[in-house]
């Protein structure tokens, strides 16, 4: 049972979002414009499974993405499975999920947070590499010059994330 991986959709105003969980948890969430086949694909390629949609497995952490994506603060409670991640990533990543809602923060200041202030670069890669925005809520990570930064779904959709939570967005 535990190679099973099953996914689901939802629709935002941004376009499709398709998340899929194992039996440990939700291991990705697609916030990129992506066809359901492309998506099967990608799925497929990850974890060398055929994937199989069920919505009512995944109708927990799609009616919390849905609230979200509402404009509702949630303290997302769905499990995760980040085994797809390294060791550094994952820590990365746990450090990302502390950042308040509606704040910012700073690779550098992630990378002092995990113990490995010299590691800004490997910080922003991790970022990047993040499975499950937003409920690691990788869009409110910047620059230390107070950019923006990067953003694997596009900076017009981390903009968009940032003013849903009314964050202050820096100039660019």
């Amino acid at each position: 049972m535990e190679d099973i991986i099953h996914y689901s959709c939802l629709n935002p105003p941004f376009g499709p979002v398709f998340v899929a969980k194992t039996v440990k948890g939700i291991c990705i969430v697609n916030l990129s414009k992506i066809s359901e086949a492309g998506f099967q694909s990608l799925l497929g390629k990850k974890f060398r499974k055929k994937p199989i949609r069920d919505d009512k497995k995944l109708k927990c952490v799609i009616n919390e993405l849905f609230d979200y994506f509402n404009g509702n603060q949630v303290n997302f409670k769905s499990l995760l499975d980040l085994r797809i991640g390294t060791i550094f990533q994952r820590k990365v990543w746990e450090k990302i999920s502390e950042i308040p809602y509606g704040e910012l923060r700073s690779y550098k200041w992630i990378a002092n947070q995990i113990g490995n202030p010299d590691a800004v670069r490997a910080v922003g890669n991790a970022v990047g590499k993040n499975p499950v925005p937003p409920i690691i809520p990788c869009h409110r990570v910047i620059r230390s010059d107070g950019k923006l930064g990067g953003f694997s779904s596009g900076i017009p959709l981390k903009k968009w994330l940032l003013k849903l939570e009314k964050t202050p967005i820096p100039d660019q």
